[in-house]
C-alpha cells in the first residue's frame, strides 16, 4: 500500500480561509492525503471532518491576525516542536500570518511550504509604514522552500512583481466550491422571496470598505423606496462594526439596511440566491468565496475593480466593475441592474458559465493533490 502524504495545514480558522480549509479536508481523497491542522482553539466551531466523516487531527497554537511579538514567537517555537514530532511531508500555510510563522519554523527542517496568501498582508495596511514593513517581511521570507499557490492571477502578479518571487515558484489555484454543498434554508427563503434586496458578505473592516457601499446605497435608496440592503458577517474580527452601525443610524437608513452577524453558509447562500444582485465594495481580495457563490447561484454582481474581484467578473458581461472610490458609479450600476430584469438574467447566466469553467471543487482538488505530490 502506497504511503499517504502527510499535509499539515496552518491557519487562523475564520472567514474565507476557513471555507477553503473545510472544502479541502471534507473532500480531498483520504487514500492519498492525510490532513492535520494547526489553528486557534476551536471554540464555537463545528467539527473538522474528512470525506470519510473522521475528525481531522488538530493542534492548538495561537495565530492572531495582529502583530504580537510575544505571541508570534511562542507560536513559532511551538510549531517547531510540533513539526519535529509529527514529521509532515509538506506544510500548507493559509493567509499572511500563518505564512510567516510556517516559513520561519520550516527553516529548521527540509520541508516545502505551500503558501496561499488569500491576499497579501501589505494590501491591508492603512499606513505607508505598515505597508513597507509587511512587504519587507514578505521579501525576507522568499525562501527556496516556499511555493506560492496564488488564489488568482492578480495575486500571482503581486507575488512575482511586488514581492519578488521567482515566477517558476508561483502557481494559480483559484478558489472553488462544491456544488453539492450549495443549499437553501427553506424557512428563510419564504421570508426573502417577498423582499426586493441586494446583499454583501464580509466583516466591517478596512478591507471590506463598507462605508463606500453604504454611501452608494444611500443614493440608490433615494430613488427606490423598496430595495433593502443586507450586510452579512458582522461577527468576530469586525473592527469597524460600531462605526458602520453608527453610520447607518446617522444616515437614517436603519429601516433600509440590516446588519447581520456570521450565519451558516446555508443561510448565506439563501440570501445570495434570492438577492436581485450581489455587491462588494472591497479595497482588495484574494478570491472571495461569496462572489464565487453568487456565480454558482446565477446572481449578478456589482464589484469594485480590485484584486480578486476583477479576476471573477468580466465587466459588462457577467457583472459590473466600478472604481474603488466612486460611490456614485456604484449606485448607478446597482440601479441599472435593479431596473433591468433582462440584463440581470443575462449577467447571471454568464457568471454561472464562468463558475463552471473555473471554480469546480473537483478540478481544484486534483490540482492541489498534484502540488502536494510534487513537493514532498
Amino acid at each position: 500500500m502506497k504511503k499517504k502524504i502527510k499535509v499539515l495545514h496552518i491557519l487562523n480558522l475564520v472567514g474565507g480561509v476557513e471555507i477553503c480549509f473545510r472544502q479541502i479536508c471534507e473532500n480531498i481523497d483520504t487514500s492519498i492525503i492525510e490532513t492535520s491542522i494547526v489553528c486557534q482553539k476551536l471554540i464555537n466551531k463545528s467539527k473538522l471532518v474528512t470525506s470519510k466523516g473522521e475528525e481531522v487531527i488538530s493542534f492548538s497554537i495561537p495565530i492572531v491576525r495582529e502583530i504580537n511579538p510575544i505571541f508570534d514567537l511562542f507560536s513559532i517555537i511551538k510549531l517547531i516542536f510540533l513539526i519535529n514530532k509529527t514529521k509532515p511531508d509538506v506544510i500548507h500555510a493559509h493567509s499572511a500570518k500563518a505564512g510567516v510563522i510556517a516559513r520561519i519554523a520550516s527553516f529548521f527542517f527540509k520541508i516545502k511550504v505551500l503558501y496561499t496568501p488569500h491576499a497579501f498582508s501589505y494590501l491591508s495596511a492603512n499606513s505607508k509604514f505598515k505597508r513597507f514593513l509587511f512587504l519587507i517581511v514578505e521579501k525576507i521570507l522568499r525562501t527556496k522552500n516556499t511555493i506560492v499557490l496564488a488564489t488568482s492571477n492578480s495575486e500571482k502578479n503581486q507575488a512575482i512583481h511586488t514581492v519578488g518571487f521567482d515566477q517558476k515558484k508561483v502557481f494559480v489555484l483559484q478558489n472553488a466550491i462544491n456544488l453539492k454543498t450549495i443549499a437553501e434554508d427553506k424557512v428563510l427563503e419564504k421570508t426573502l422571496k417577498a423582499k426586493t434586496y441586494i446583499c454583501t458578505v464580509g466583516r466591517p473592516s478596512f478591507q471590506k470598505n463598507l462605508e463606500m457601499l453604504i454611501r452608494a446605497f444611500e443614493i440608490v435608496a433615494q430613488n427606490n423606496n423598496k430595495v433593502h440592503l443586507f450586510i452579512i458577517g458582522a461577527g468576530e474580527y469586525s473592527p469597524r462594526k460600531d462605526k458602520i452601525i453608527n453610520m447607518v443610524n446617522n444616515k437614517k437608513l436603519n429601516t433600509r439596511i440590516t446588519i447581520l452577524p456570521w450565519v451558516s453558509r446555508k443561510k448565506v447562500q439563501t440570501y445570495i440566491k434570492n438577492a436581485k444582485l450581489y455587491v462588494s465594495s472591497s479595497r482588495y481580495e484574494g478570491m472571495p468565496y461569496s462572489v464565487i457563490e453568487s456565480m454558482a447561484l446565477s446572481t449578478p454582481s456589482v464589484l469594485t475593480n480590485t484584486d480578486g474581484n476583477r479576476d471573477l467578473v468580466i465587466n459588462k458581461k457577467s457583472g459590473f466593475l466600478v472604481d474603488i472610490c466612486d460611490d456614485v458609479e456604484m449606485a448607478n450600476k446597482i440601479t441599472t441592474l435593479l431596473n433591468d430584469t433582462k440584463l440581470r438574467n443575462k449577467f447571471g447566466l454568464q457568471a454561472n458559465k464562468l463558475f463552471i469553467q473555473n471554480h469546480l471543487l473537483s478540478d481544484y482538488l486534483k490540482k492541489l493533490t498534484i502540488h502536494y505530490q510534487k513537493n514532498i
